[in-house]
């Protein structure tokens, strides 16, 4: 292979060879390291487009990279910017490209099963507290002046910022996606590097191991402390619209006087907005000390030319920065919102742009000015709705005192089901045993009757979203919600009609969705007045998700109405498996139907009367046991969490608990069984007093060997299984799910033929038709045998390959 920059002319820049990635005998990949080891450079070579190596390999070799070094830079071989890099030189980069951008941050609020599984993980890490400092979708501009997004990200407080990326195979192995899509995986991760930035990846494979995931997300992280939050509420400033206005500077003054904090103003191309708009701010600063001002412009020649005319200007207006849309995104984070007085946003038509519109929502100067020359009156109103907004970063209570978000009314629905038997692990309800406790028919009519009752008859005019268990479920809600009278219509991911009845919602034509999951494309409908909690939830991540689809402001909505369906909980003394509702979320004590949960905002009260609730003074009000699972039992483990911290099977952990030889830090009955709790700080102990050593990656490895030599098979499944997996596994570790199969069944299909059982008497191996089924065969190995390899950190799935693989190499 012939590379245009041999090895000399890395050691040249003070860079020498240290690793390289392979796959069987080819180098796919070349790490070379600065002599300051600040800087690490990541060479890929044309063979990583042609062997499917292990991807999980990939990710964690540029991980151990990103941690250790304060710039990972990657490129194929031959790109120009690596002399670039060589020479600590900045890389090549382009002004903004103003085309057109699918918005992810707008339009994905949802996260895929991918992220669900990557946020778990963080939760576990870091607490549910911690999703404050986790900032979906961040988009931001490239080198190549593009929009790009990432599916996570953090900031530090010194102005630095870390990507996190879950990779699906199929949409990043370089050798399944080939070189042009892998180039701008490489463009967008190498300008978060320019931009003081690191990336770390997961994929499909690497998250099936939770508990390593959650190492290193600590390791990667650090402390949050060190972190910005990122929880934001939008809120509104007044705008005016100046449509070739002839006397500018007056109206732009009366604006200010009638309390505008932002305008547009629309003139033709050459007819002085830049001057005018100089003059404006020469105005605004005139009575006032200190008046640091703000340019932002699409391009690097715009910079230069308000510089230009900027200088007359300085004794008059004081320090102006003039900076790109690009680079602008790069800061604005780390700033104060209150840090610029006067801001003039040129060639304003760019502010749909994602990035743009962060930072504009970030920034609270007392003016804000946009300039365009488009004299489209529609393109004019897109851009109001952009300039009217910014960020405020307040708690959800605080956003709805303070009138940004709208008053919440609450109603407990109770009925008489009895889900104190329900299974749940300590952090979520088991869906399939939920499901078949709330699927009935008296629950379901009690919900459509009382929606009938107070949205139909009363309020007929309120729309909202009934979550609910599964998409059975929410088919059910819907046809009964039909039958009621009411509009209804059931909304899920392979629904091919989907789109068409979200929108129909969105035009006041539709009055209830119902979901078992949240609605992700295109999804913002501020007339959303009423949501029903039909399915329970422990996790407050999920009940805060779904609330906020209320929330907003919209004109003649008095409150949004959460409807709380209740059912009966198991209570055992001091310990319940009581959901989240409204009052838990935010501590209410007290409970009176449809009363405000914020009674000091003034708010009208019309609905109140037409809904015929009694919420005078004379009612006496019910107290309300503020207990959930989750604010409890955060700092506790399962025995089958504790189970993977000790490296032992949940078994042995229940074991040691009925001799006797732990104890349980709580203890929950659940009908005939019972669900015992560990704390967290318990660990080191109970390891001490069972002489059990701390495992690790650098343990691994004996680690397996030694499970291997004790061989505890109660059953044929694992011996099988790892028999299978030898007889096909590659010199990479890997194995095709497929290829085992057909190994494993041959062994239970052979015992068939010659008389004897395949294992248990009961076991479904022993008639033929259930090993002749793939589909069974292949589910039934990934529960059972895998299953046990997978929990102690031995092996991973990718399904995205269909490849189980080996950890220990």
């Amino acid at each position: 292979m012939q590379k245009i920059y041999k090895s000399d002319q890395f050691s040249e820049n003070g860079f020498y060879l240290h690793e390289e990635l392979r796959f069987k005998d080819t180098v796919l990949s070349s790490i070379y390291l600065g002599d300051n080891r600040s800087t690490a450079l990541i060479i890929d070579h044309t063979e990583i487009f042609n062997n499917q190596f292990r991807y999980k390999s990939y990710c964690s070799q540029q991980n151990h990279l990103m941690n250790h070094y304060r710039k990972v830079y990657r490129f194929i071989d031959g790109d120009s910017n690596i002399q670039k890099v060589l020479k600590s030189e900045a890389m090549d980069s382009h002004d903004y490209y103003g085309g057109r951008s699918y918005n992810r941050e707008k339009y994905n609020p949802d996260p895929s099963p991918l992220e669900y599984l990557f946020e778990s993980c963080f939760e576990e890490a870091f607490g549910p507290k911690a999703f404050e400092y986790l900032k979906r979708e961040y988009s931001f501009i490239t080198i190549e002046g593009k929009t790009a997004y990432v599916d996570y990200a953090l900031f530090r407080k010194d102005g630095s910022w870390i990507a996190i990326e879950e990779n699906g195979i199929s949409y990043h192995h370089p050798a399944l996606i080939k070189k042009n899509a892998y180039i701008k995986i490489l463009v967008k991760q190498n300008t978060i590097i320019e931009q003081e930035g690191k990336v770390f990846r997961w994929d499909t494979e690497s998250l099936q191991a939770r508990q390593h995931v959650i190492d290193e997300l600590k390791d990667f992280i650090g402390c949050l402390d060190d972190y910005l939050i990122q929880t934001t509420v939008i809120e509104k400033r007044s705008f005016a619209l100046h449509d070739h206005q002839t006397d500018f500077l007056k109206e732009l003054n009366m604006d200010r006087v009638n309390g505008k904090k932002t305008a547009l103003v629309v003139l033709p191309t050459g007819t002085g907005k830049t001057i005018l708009a100089l003059e404006d701010i020469k105005h605004f600063c005139a009575n006032r000390e200190k008046c640091c001002n703000l340019v932002l412009v699409p391009t690097r020649d715009l910079v230069k030319q308000w510089e230009k005319v900027l200088n007359p200007y300085f004794k008059q207006i004081g320090k102006t920065d003039v900076l790109t849309y690009a680079a602008a995104s790069q800061r604005y984070f780390n700033e104060e919102p209150q840090k610029y007085k006067y801001i003039i946003i040129d060639e304003a038509h760019h502010s749909v742009a994602p990035v743009l519109r962060k930072v504009i929502n970030h920034y609270q100067p007392d003016f804000m000015l946009g300039l365009t020359a488009t004299d489209k009156r529609l393109d004019a109103q897109k851009l109001e709705d952009i300039f009217c907004h910014y960020e405020e970063k307040i708690d959800l209570k605080e956003a709805i005192n303070k009138g940004i978000l709208c008053q919440i009314r609450a109603y407990r629905l109770k009925t008489n089901i009895d889900l104190s038997e329900v299974r749940f692990n300590g952090k979520e309800y088991i869906n399939a045993h939920l499901e078949r406790s709330i699927r009935v028919i008296s629950r379901n009519e009690l919900i459509a009757n009382f929606l009938f009752e107070y949205f139909y008859q009363k309020l007929p005019r309120k729309s909202g979203i009934v979550y609910c268990v599964s998409v059975s479920h929410a088919k059910e809600m819907a046809e009964l919600l039909k039958k009621k009278g009411l509009s209804a219509e059931s909304v899920d991911g392979s629904d091919v009609h989907r789109f068409k009845k979200v929108q129909k919602y969105m035009d006041n034509k539709l009055q209830f969705i119902c979901t078992c999951s949240l609605l992700s494309e295109g999804w913002d409908a501020p007339h959303t007045s009423v949501i029903v909690m039909a399915r329970p939830t422990l996790s407050k991540v999920l009940y805060l998700q779904q609330l906020g689809r209320g929330t907003r402001n919209s004109p003649g909505k008095e409150a949004l109405y959460v409807i709380d369906v209740v059912d009966c909980y198991g209570s055992f003394g001091s310990i319940t498996n009581r959901p989240w509702s409204i009052h838990s979320l935010f501590n209410i004590e007290y409970y009176k139907a449809f009363a405000d949960l914020f009674p000091n905002r003034r708010n009208d009260e019309k609905e109140l009367t037409l809904l015929d609730t009694t919420h005078e003074e004379v009612v006496k009000l019910e107290p309300y046991d503020l207990f959930t699972m989750q604010k409890s039992y955060e700092n506790y483990l399962s025995p089958e969490q504790l189970a993977r911290e000790l490296f032992v099977s949940t078994g042995t952990v229940n074991s040691w608990y009925k001799k006797g030889d732990i104890k349980a830090d709580a203890v929950i009955p659940m009908g005939r069984n019972q669900i015992l709790f560990f704390h967290k700080d318990r660990i080191k102990e109970i390891r001490i007093k069972k002489g059990l050593k701390e495992h690790s990656d650098e343990t691994i490895i004996e680690d397996f060997w030694n499970f291997i030599e004790q061989g505890t098979y109660t059953f044929s499944y694992k011996i099988f299984f790892l028999l299978s997996f030898l007889k096909t596994v590659n010199e990479t570790g890997d194995a095709d799910i497929r290829n085992i199969m057909e190994k494993y069944r041959q062994y239970y299909l052979e015992r068939l033929e010659s008389g004897k059982a395949a294992d248990r008497t009961n076991c479904p191996y022993n008639e033929k038709d259930y090993l002749l089924d793939d589909r069974k065969i292949i589910d039934s190995i990934l529960k059972n045998p895998f299953e046990k390899f997978e929990r102690k950190r031995f092996m991973s799935y990718a399904k995205d390959l269909s490849k189980i693989s080996l950890h220990v190499q």
